[in-house]
């Protein structure tokens, strides 16, 4: 016969506490070895790490000048944004440079909303409040950075980092979770996003000025070199071609498009500078769009 199994040890009132009391003395030994600093708290230049959520960002491009990739992104926090500076936000806001040799080192971002982690940018405020991020090639790095999905409820791991070995210490966890619930209370309110060069698809014209649109997703077509999206707002529709790396748009998505050119009236193409970012659902921009599209669809039918 086999030997019976030895009964499971039961822990006893005293043997929990203790536990808890360990767990607490481990967590308070542990050492913090970043500092975070809030968006007000920015004033004389020099090195700061931080976490802000992404409002703007340019596509990574190869600089002419140079050999280095770089983008751009507009961000905000709980202390500095479109709410707390509904008349200056855009001398207040931080552009956040990011550069490196390496292209894939620099962020693609695909939400607006989503957080951002920086380590060790570089604050130097000229006509804007500018901090400036270097990546430098085979992980000797200057600085870092991590990007969280504001959509992802399950976990919070970066979907995308400069360095696969990044830090993760016990405060980070709150810091992305408490950023993850304020974000989703302040994008639900009116006048949370302000994009002050966006028009609607009926105005569309080539006159040397960047322009922005705020669209849906009617349809999605991949081809062999790129990638086609049939959008529409209330007030016109068209198609937009541009890369396939945008495939993880998908069909009925609100996005909104940075920077684009008429190909001609019916075609789109996004400049240079220009970018893709999926609009959340639960942001209040989300919702005002959907409700002028659903009143034009009804006005249509009758």
């Amino acid at each position: 016969m086999d030997a019976k199994k030895a009964p499971k040890s039961k822990k006893t009132q005293n043997d929990k506490k203790e536990e808890d009391i360990y767990k607490l003395e481990e967590n308070a030994n542990h050492t913090i070895k970043y500092k975070y600093t809030t968006f007000d708290n920015l004033i004389e230049q020099g090195e700061y790490n931080f976490y802000a959520v992404i409002l703007d960002a340019t596509f990574p491009l190869e600089e002419a000048s140079s050999s280095k990739y770089s983008c751009t992104l507009k961000l905000i926090d709980q202390t500095t944004n479109c709410l707390t500076h509904p008349n200056n936000f855009n001398d207040n806001i931080i552009y956040l440079t990011i550069k490196s040799s390496e292209k894939e080192n620099i962020p693609y971002i695909h939400h607006i909303g989503d957080i951002i982690r920086v380590h060790r940018g570089f604050y130097s405020p000229k006509s804007k409040r500018n901090v400036y991020l270097n990546v430098c090639k085979d992980n000797k790095i200057k600085g870092s950075w991590c990007i969280y999905s504001v959509n992802n409820n399950t976990n919070n791991e970066p979907y995308q980092c400069s360095n696969k070995k990044y830090t993760v210490e016990v405060q980070d966890k709150q810091i992305i979770e408490d950023n993850k619930s304020w974000v989703k209370n302040y994008l639900n309110k009116d006048k949370s996003l302000i994009y002050p060069y966006q028009i609607k698809l009926e105005n569309r014209i080539n006159d040397g000025n960047d322009k922005d649109l705020l669209v849906h997703v009617v349809k999605k077509v991949e081809l062999d070199d790129q990638l086609v999206l049939f959008i529409q707002d209330e007030t016109d529709g068209c198609e937009l071609h541009t890369y396939k790396y945008y495939n993880f748009i998908q069909e009925n998505d609100i996005i909104r498009v940075r920077a684009y050119k008429v190909f001609d009236n019916n075609n789109l193409i996004l400049n240079e500078f220009g970018n893709i970012l999926v609009v959340p659902l639960f942001s209040h921009c989300y919702k005002e769009f959907i409700n002028a599209l659903t009143k034009k669809m009804k006005q249509l039918k009758k």
